[in-house]
C-alpha cells in the first residue's frame, strides 16, 4: 500500500482547523453554558466524527491499492455504516425529553462537515494524479 503523505497530511491539517474553529466559536458565542445541559460534550461529538472518518480514510485508501475499480462501492458501504453509526451515537439525544435543539443542531452540522470531509478525500483517492 502506498503511503501518501500530502493527503494524510491535508487531512491532519482540516481535522486541527476544524477543532480549533470549534473551540473559537464556542469561545466567541459563549456556547460553554449550552454545552453544560448536553448529553455528550464537544470532545466526544468530535472525537466519534474524527475516529469515524480516519477509518474510512484508512480502509478508502487500503482499497485504492488493491483494486481502485471498487472503490466507489466501498465508499457507499461505508458511508452508510457511519451513518448508522451516528444515528445510534446521536439516539439518546433525540431521545431526551426536552429535546436539546442545541446539540442536535451542533451534530447535524459537525455531521455535514465531516461527510464533506469524508467525500473530498474520496474523491482525491480516485483521482488519477494522487
Amino acid at each position: 500500500m502506498k503511503f501518501n503523505k500530502a493527503l494524510y497530511l491535508q487531512y491532519i491539517l482540516f481535522l486541527i482547523i476544524i477543532y480549533l474553529v470549534n473551540r473559537l466559536a464556542i469561545a466567541v458565542f459563549q456556547w460553554d453554558t449550552k454545552f453544560e445541559t448536553t448529553h455528550y460534550s464537544l470532545s466526544q461529538i468530535l472525537t466519534f466524527f474524527i475516529i469515524s472518518s480516519t477509518i474510512l480514510l484508512i480502509i478508502h485508501a487500503f482499497v485504492k491499492s488493491k483494486n481502485e475499480a471498487v472503490l466507489g462501492y466501498v465508499f457507499l458501504v461505508t458511508l452508510t455504516i457511519k451513518v448508522i453509526a451516528c444515528y445510534v451515537f446521536v439516539a439518546p439525544v433525540l431521545n431526551k425529553v426536552p429535546v436539546n435543539s442545541f446539540e442536535k443542531g451542533y451534530f447535524f452540522c459537525l455531521f455535514l462537515l465531516f461527510l464533506g470531509i469524508d467525500v473530498y478525500f474520496t474523491a482525491r483517492l480516485l483521482n488519477k494524479n494522487t
